[in-house]
């Protein structure tokens, strides 16, 4: 069963990068990078598309080298339904992520990606810190 990570290219998620690629190499098991578009304006949509590509790939071939199989998704819309969305069609096992710098505050107003995904996700979740 494959590893689906959360991936948004800020430092939790290079940190919980980090970590799904080591658990891929012990487990043996592939590895899913995920991430969303957020923007809703065409043209924000493509600036955006372009920087998560970026990162995407960047982390991609971080896990290629570490001799891991890897398989890049992004898609359009919100992060946390998308995940558990993915993961179920892929059937994962197990989604990384990682735990943000956000302030009680801010988790409260903004809400919070992974705490969305621990309370909905129907398979094991690791956050990273």
């Amino acid at each position: 069963m494959p590893i689906i990570l959360a991936y948004d290219g800020r430092s939790a998620a290079r940190r919980a990068l980090d970590f799904a690629i080591n658990y891929a190499e012990m487990s043996g098991l592939p590895l899913y990078i995920y991430s969303s578009i957020v923007s809703r304006d065409v043209i924000e949509r493509e600036d955006e598309f372009a920087e998560v590509k970026n990162y995407v790939g960047e982390a991609e071939a971080k896990a290629r080298e570490a001799g891991i199989e890897v398989h890049s998704v992004i898609e359009p819309g919100p992060a946390a339904e998308n995940i558990l969305a993915a993961a179920s069609r892929f059937g994962c096992d197990i989604i990384v992520v990682g735990r943000s710098d956000k302030t009680i505050i801010d988790r409260a107003v903004l809400g919070s990606v992974s705490q969305h995904i621990v309370n909905h996700a129907k398979c094991n979740v690791v956050i990273v810190h």
